[in-house]
């Protein structure tokens, strides 16, 4: 009982001098007043490893679901009355789609950010191959 108090107190004190050590950098760096377009700039640096964070989650919590989804389904063959086939479908699909979801959002992304590449070759074009030029 004793270790688990100590080991809270450390981690508590670890974490405020992080908070702090992170503040005085942030304060700093920032040179004195802090105005919108700082904060807006300390934002979007900040959130740019966002996706990743996104991608390693998605993949690890798809791995875990498919993981469970054959341990229930072994289950299910073990003793069908007990545990039903669908539990371990729903974890397999969810951890499909889980595992699917960094693709699906690269997919989306590169097709949002071609859009206005394609827009752009498509305005400048000036009709080549077109029927009535010829």
């Amino acid at each position: 009982m004793k270790r688990d108090k100590f080991v809270h107190k450390l981690a508590a004190a670890l974490t405020v001098g992080v908070l702090i050590g992170e503040s005085s950098t942030a304060m700093a760096a920032g040179g004195g007043a802090v105005n919108f377009t700082d904060v807006t700039k300390n934002i979007v640096t900040s959130s740019s490893t966002l996706p990743n964070l996104i991608s390693t989650v998605a993949y690890v919590g798809g791995i875990g679901l498919g993981v469970a989804g054959v341990y229930k389904l072994k289950q299910h063959v073990d003793n069908p009355g007990q545990t039903p086939m669908k539990d371990g479908l729903v974890r397999l699909g969810a951890g499909g789609a889980l595992l699917a979801l960094p693709y699906l959002t690269a997919a989306m992304t590169g097709t949002i950010n071609n859009a206005s590449t394609n827009t752009a070759a498509i305005s400048s074009f000036n009709g080549v191959g077109t029927l009535g030029a010829g």
